[in-house]
């Protein structure tokens, strides 16, 4: 590679930014320059199917890494000691129509030698944000940081270390899954008692739908087993292409699309229908074609009373009235494999209307689905009951109104739901980055409920994700971090001190696998809360956003240069890093950055006092139960492809399994939240409900200064900001864009191709427009996964706050009202 390409000798030898030195060498790197950067060679469609390895190259079987959720398996084809070529591997048998991938993992031999790739460790010369930096060795780097972290915990003790992390990579040796989950992190955080900032994006569904509803999903193959299919918030056409190849396979066989997005997107180009819905209103939406159903007795009556919640009775307080209430001694049930005791077994109790008694739900022969029951001078109520009472204001009217959305356009779609089933609601983002979205997946299993759709062949709630069985306690090396907490709560941290009751003076933070400062929304107020703390690591593949605000930078390995093992997997094959290459300059996984910390800090015992990759690996691989059958490490080795042998067609459709009840639920009995920090918990958390988002709605008077709703479009040529410089990408798409309807941009003065400045009281971004009638009036589009240089001025994310649902701490990236207007500074 010649020294005009590389970033960090560039900075350290003319003291230009990272900004200056991408716009000199940019152009060169999309020429003649990426194949030198790269290796990327022109790929043969013939070299795209298989990656056929010739003469003096080898296949090494890997995965993707990219945070999109699909995890790969890859081909990497490796010659002379470098990248060249990728394509999907073969999977075989059954699962060979699982092969997967996408134009970012043919990319990836790019993102290998990317432009702005950390080299070796550096720190900062001037102020933080500043961009200027030093080389230094690894021994000054580590010796650094254990002066810092030493200090820190003698003086304020192990919560004074944060470590905050995102979604970025997972792995068991290394990566932070759950914030802290890796023998790396998870030992060295355990040990010191530290505190552990996770992420806040998507836990509006993740905390909601998922741990609180135990609501799995079904397996991405199944859409192709539907009868109507809604992109719901989301553009699988490109945003999830392995979801748009069931899709169309079900199309093909005579299924219905139905887009309800802001957006008029690709997939809704390819739907029946397309229902520019107003953002931030789809549990009012949901509530609205709920009551349809209940008035129109469109309701599936025998699924609610058999496989939902329905029926159960609740107490006054709120919680379930069980047997035990009438006076049945709770039985000790089967161990559990997460507790490692006896699970209690205490029913629930129904009205059964074929004998005019209360008796446990399991005994009932007809269980009453709707009523209010009297017991020794308690009051006794159905879910359904209770839930219908809770919702009936939102008529289809009322939900027109809030949504914008026709009446008869919601009938119609809650008649296609209730009677055009199996329907796969296929559930995206977009239905979960406000304030008040945790509501929607309450109000989506409502209507799942009322209609028989889940449980079944093609009906889902979501597209579910594969999980290998993994040893947890191969991570801990102490009872759990010292705090554990969403990194949006960085300023709050800093700011009091406290986490509840617990002082919590940080001290150190690192900040690791995930762009934060760049990805997560109120990038301005976490900024200023990263400016309070004494010392700031950052530890990445690339000079990030995040990285700019660091003390001092670590250089860590692309995927392809590491050996590692996510349990985390989208199809039924998990994701194994067998190292393509060895890493390339001075980069060091986070094991091993961990390791050389923890020698200094004489701790090296965590890791084994000098134990083995592999030996690591084993101890989080080899369980008894994946050795028993046929898995854990060495089903991954000398050329062999691991399945993860709980992926059975049993697993195939979500049938409640993870639920307490073994039912649909759609009623939370005893609702905590994600983070406590002793906030009231409201009632309203039990039962499907709608609320006005944060600062997005429409009648917030705040749009007299304000007008537009902003939200966001993932596109097929980024994953959040991993590829934000990888040549050939930027080479497609050059520079942000901000896409607004043509009414709004006529009434402004905007032309298509113009400079606009888009703003609010947090902050702005100068950026080009698309003037469009592809999205709905009064709504605009912010880009998502560009980086702060490469935009004219400014951050999109500069918009956003840092304001969130404190019942389970959502990063709400669309939950803002801005202005645009014409951008009189000129072109760059």
């Amino acid at each position: 590679m010649s020294e005009v390409k590389d970033p960090t000798k560039a900075l350290e030898s003319t003291g230009i930014t990272r900004r200056g030195f991408l716009k000199t060498t940019g152009a060169a790197a999309l020429g003649a320059g990426a194949v030198a950067m790269g290796g990327l060679a022109p790929m043969t469609k013939a070299e795209a199917a298989d990656a056929a390895a010739t003469e003096g190259e080898t296949i090494v079987r890997t995965s993707c890494r990219g945070n999109c959720g699909s995890k790969c398996p890859t081909n990497v084809v490796v010659r002379d000691g470098k990248v060249v070529r990728v394509a999907a591997a073969e999977l075989p048998g059954d699962d060979a129509p699982r092969r997967r991938f996408c134009v970012k993992g043919y990319t990836q031999p790019q993102r290998v030698y990317d432009p702005d790739r950390l080299k070796y460790p550096m720190k900062r010369t001037g102020e933080r944000g500043e961009g200027q930096w030093e080389r230094i060795s690894w021994d000054e780097a580590i010796d650094t940081i254990v002066g810092k972290m030493g200090a820190a915990v003698q003086e304020a003790g192990g919560t004074s270390i944060a470590f905050w992390s995102s979604y970025g990579s997972y792995g068991v040796l290394n990566g932070q899954m759950a914030g802290y989950m890796s023998v790396g992190y998870g030992r060295m955080i355990t040990a010191l008692g530290a505190t552990v900032l996770g992420a806040g994006a998507d836990y509006a569904q993740i905390y909601e739908q998922s741990t609180l509803l135990g609501i799995s999903g079904n397996d991405t193959a199944d859409i192709a087993n539907a009868k109507t299919i809604m992109a719901w918030g989301g553009n699988p056409a490109e945003a999830y292409i392995h979801d748009w190849h069931y899709v169309c396979d079900a199309r093909e066989n005579g299924a219905k699309l139905i887009t309800i997005d802001p957006q008029f997107t690709a997939s809704a180009a390819h739907s029946d229908i397309y229902v520019p819905i107003r953002p931030a209103t789809d549990g009012a939406l949901m509530l609205g074609m709920a009551n349809y159903i209940i008035d129109n007795e469109l309701m599936d009556t025998d699924f609610m009373k058999a496989k939902t919640v329905s029926p159960f009775l609740i107490k006054e307080d709120g919680t379930y009235f069980r047997m035990s209430d009438m006076g049945v001694e709770p039985t000790e049930g089967p161990v559990s494999p997460t507790t490692g005791k006896p699970t209690v077994i205490n029913p629930n109790v129904v009205w059964d209307n074929a004998t005019g008694a209360l008796v446990a739900a399991a005994s009932a022969t007809d269980p009453a689905l709707e009523g209010v029951f009297d017991y020794q001078g308690q009051t006794l109520t159905t879910v359904f009951q209770k839930t219908k009472d809770s919702t009936k204001e939102y008529t289809v009217e009322k939900a027109s109104e809030i949504c914008d959305i026709p009446v008869e356009t919601i009938e119609n779609l809650a008649r296609i739901y209730a009677t055009e089933g199996p329907v796969a609601v296929l559930t995206f983002q977009g239905l979960g980055h406000h304030v008040n979205s945790h509501h929607n997946y309450k109000n989506l299993a409502y209507i799942a409920a009322l209609t028989g759709n889940a449980g079944k062949p093609g009906a889902m709630m979501t597209r579910g994700s594969g999980m290998y069985p993994f040893n947890a306690k191969a991570y801990f090396m102490g009872m759990g971090p010292g705090v554990n907490t969403t990194g949006m709560y960085l300023p709050k941290l800093m700011e009091e001190k406290k986490w509840g009751q617990k002082d919590v003076d940080i001290r150190v933070l690192w900040m690791a696998n995930g762009n934060v400062l760049s990805c997560e929304s109120g990038r301005q107020e976490l900024i200023e809360a990263v400016k309070k703390v004494d010392f700031v690591v950052c530890a990445d593949v690339n000079m990030t956003d995040s990285a700019q605000w660091a003390d001092i930078v670590l250089p860590s390995p692309h995927a392809y240069e590491t050996e590692d093992f996510d349990p985390v997997c989208a199809t039924p094959y998990p994701t194994y890093y067998h190292k393509a290459i060895d890493p390339l300059y001075e980069c060091k996984t986070d094991l091993e950055i961990l390791q050389l910390i923890a020698e200094k800090m004489g701790m090296s015992k965590i890791y084994g006092d000098g134990a083995s990759t592999e030996d690591l690996m084993r101890a989080a691989m080899d369980s008894a139960a994946n050795l028993k059958f046929g898995g854990g490490y060495d089903a991954f080795q000398d050329g062999k492809v691991g399945r993860n042998y709980t992926h059975t067609p049993a697993s195939l459709v979500d049938t409640f399994k993870g639920t307490a009840s073994q039912r649909l639920e759609y009623y939370i009995e005893k609702p905590a939240p994600r983070n406590n920090f002793g906030q009231e918990v409201h009632d309203y958390e039990r039962l499907p409900y709608y609320e006005h988002a944060n600062e997005s709605y429409w009648e917030n008077p705040l749009r007299e200064k304000y007008p537009l709703m902003g939200c966001s479009q993932h596109n097929k040529y980024h994953v959040h900001s991993q590829c934000a410089y990888t040549p050939v990408l930027r080479e497609i798409e050059p520079e942000p864009t901000l896409k607004v309807n043509a009414s709004d941009a006529a009434e402004r003065g905007i032309s298509q191709g113009d400079y606009v400045r888009v703003f609010n009281d947090r902050g702005y971004a100068v950026l080009k427009v698309v003037v469009t009638e592809g999205i709905k009036p009064g709504v605009v589009s912010i880009p998502h996964g560009f980086q702060a240089d490469q935009f004219v001025e400014g951050h999109t994310q500069d918009l956003t706050n840092v304001v969130m649902n404190d019942f389970c701490s959502n990063s709400s990236f669309y939950d803002f009202l801005c202005e645009v207007e014409k951008y009189e500074g000129g072109e760059r």
